[in-house]
C-alpha cells in the first residue's frame, strides 16, 4: 500500500497534557522506571529522569506508557483491519478510495482495501467502550463461509435482535445512508437499519511484526515506530499506512516487544485443570465459572489495577504447547487480595519443574518470574496453596501472574 498515508490528531480532554509528560518504561529484566520520553527509534529509547537522561536498546525496553492513562473511548464505530488493526470512532464514509473514520472531530484516512468489516454499535450508549475488540454479535449469524461483500442488516429487537446478512456490493457510506448495488440496482439502506459492513478481502501482505500500539480509540499493529518531540506526537509504519502520525494523548500502551513475544493471555491454554480444596466443586455448573481462572486482557485488565493478566486460584494448572523459538518465560505475580493470603507457583517445562516460589501479601513489590524454556515442547503454570498450608494456614487467594509472555 505504498503511498497512502494518514493523520489522526485525537482531540484531547482536560489534562491530557499532563498524562503525556511522564511515561512507564518496562524493561526486559522485570524493572520498571518512570520518565519523559526524550526519544525512540527502532533502535534506541531514551527518557529523562530525575538522575538525567537514560538511554537504553530498543531491544531493552518491553513496553512504553502514560504513567496517566487516558480512559478507552466510547465507540459508535469500529473498523476492523484486514493486518489485524482496530479503529474506532465516531462516525465514517467514503471518500474516493478511502473510508473517513472521524474521532472526536477529527480525521482519520484509511484506505477502503484495508478494511475488512465495519460494525456500528447502534444502542448509542456507549456500553462497548471496555471491550473494543469483542466481536460484533451479529458476527456469529453469518454463514462460515462467504463468498461476497454483505451488507449486515438489524430486522428486529424483540425479544432478541435478528439480523440478516445480504450479499452486494458497498458502493457509498455517508452520515444517513449505506448505498449498495443488488441485482444491478443501486440501493440505499437507512444507516440505522445497518449493524454492520463485511468486505470479502485477501489478508494483507505479511509484514515484517513490530511494536503493537494500544489506543485511545482502538489497536494497531505497525511494523516501526518513533518519536517526534518537537509534535509530542508518535509516527508509525503500518502495512496500510507507512507514515502514521498520532499525537501522544492518543497513545495509552507501545508494546516494543510484541513483535518477539507471545502472550500467554492472547495464547489458549492447551489444558486448564481446577482442583478446589474441597474435592469436586469444580465439577458443579454455578461454581465452576468461580473456581475457572480469569484470563484478563489489557482493556480488561483495567478494573483490576494493572495491564493482561491471568487470575488463577490455588489448585490452577494451566498448559500451553511451546511454540518453536522461544527462549525465555517472563511475568510477574501477586497475590490479588492481600488479607486473602497468599499461594506458590511453580513453572514446569517438559515435565520438569524451573522454578518454584512463595507468592506472599507482605512482598513489597510483585515476584519478577525469568524462566528459560528454550528447546521445551510443553509449558504448564501452576498455582497451589502456600506451603504453609499443611499447618492449617492456607491462604485462599487469587494470584496475578501479570503480562504472561514468551520471549524468543
Amino acid at each position: 500500500m505504498a503511498g497512502v498515508w494518514a493523520v489522526l490528531a485525537v482531540a484531547a480532554p482536560p489534562g491530557a497534557a499532563a498524562a503525556a509528560d511522564a511515561w512507564r518504561f518496562d524493561v526486559a529484566d522485570g524493572g520498571r522506571q518512570i520518565g519523559e520520553l526524550a526519544r525512540l527509534t527502532p533502535s534506541d529509547v531514551a527518557f529523562v529522569s530525575p538522575d538525567g537522561e537514560v538511554s537504553l536498546p530498543a531491544a531493552a525496553v518491553r513496553v512504553i506508557e502514560p504513567v496517566e492513562k487516558l480512559p478507552v473511548a466510547a465507540a459508535a464505530t469500529r473498523l476492523w483491519l484486514t493486518d489485524g488493526s482496530l479503529l474506532a470512532g465516531d462516525a465514517v464514509e467514503t471518500s474516493g478510495a478511502d473510508l473517513i473514520l472521524t474521532q472526536q472531530g477529527r480525521p482519520l484516512r484509511v484506505p477502503q482495501q484495508a478494511v475488512a468489516r465495519i460494525a456500528w454499535n447502534l444502542s448509542g450508549d456507549g456500553s462497548e467502550s471496555q471491550t473494543l475488540a469483542a466481536a460484533p454479535d451479529w458476527q456469529a449469524t453469518l454463514p462460515a463461509a462467504v463468498d461476497s461483500d454483505l451488507i449486515v442488516i438489524r430486522k428486529a429487537t424483540d425479544p432478541e435482535p435478528v439480523y440478516q446478512g445480504v450479499p452486494c456490493a458497498i458502493l457509498l457510506i455517508d452520515q444517513t445512508h449505506v448505498t449498495v448495488a443488488l441485482d444491478d440496482d443501486r440501493i440505499p439502506v437507512k444507516r440505522e437499519r445497518v449493524a454492520g459492513l463485511v468486505w470479502l478481502r485477501a489478508p494483507l501482505d505479511a509484514a515484517v511484526p513490530g511494536p503493537v500500539v494500544d489506543l485511545v480509540a482502538g489497536r494497531v499493529l505497525t511494523t516501526a515506530a518513533a518519536y517526534l518531540p518537537e509534535q509530542n506526537a508518535f509516527r508509525f509504519e503500518t502495512a496500510w499506512s507507512p507514515d502514521l502520525v498520532l499525537p501522544a494523548a492518543a497513545v495509552r500502551r507501545i508494546d516494543l516487544a510484541a513483535g518477539r513475544t507471545v502472550s500467554l493471555v492472547e495464547q489458549p491454554a492447551e489444558e486448564t485443570r481446577v482442583e478446589p480444596f474441597f474435592a469436586g466443586l469444580a465439577e458443579l455448573d454455578d461454581l465452576a465459572v468461580a473456581f475457572a481462572p480469569r484470563i484478563l486482557t489489557a482493556d480488561l485488565a483495567e478494573s483490576a489495577g494493572g495491564g493482561p493478566m491471568i487470575v488463577a486460584t490455588p489448585r490452577t494448572s494451566l498448559r500451553w504447547k511451546l511454540p518453536t523459538g522461544v527462549q525465555r518465560l517472563r511475568m510477574q505475580a501477586e497475590v490479588e487480595r492481600p488479607q486473602a493470603g497468599g499461594g506458590e507457583l511453580a513453572v514446569i517445562v517438559d515435565g520438569t519443574e524451573r522454578l518454584r516460589c512463595a507468592v506472599s501479601p507482605e512482598q513489597p513489590e510483585a515476584a519478577v518470574i525469568d524462566v528459560d524454556v528454550a528447546g521445551g515442547r510443553r509449558l504448564e503454570i501452576v498455582v497451589d496453596f502456600p506451603a504453609a498450608a499443611a499447618s492449617g494456614q492456607a491462604g485462599l487467594g487469587r494470584l496475578r501472574l501479570l503480562d504472561p509472555r514468551l520471549e524468543k
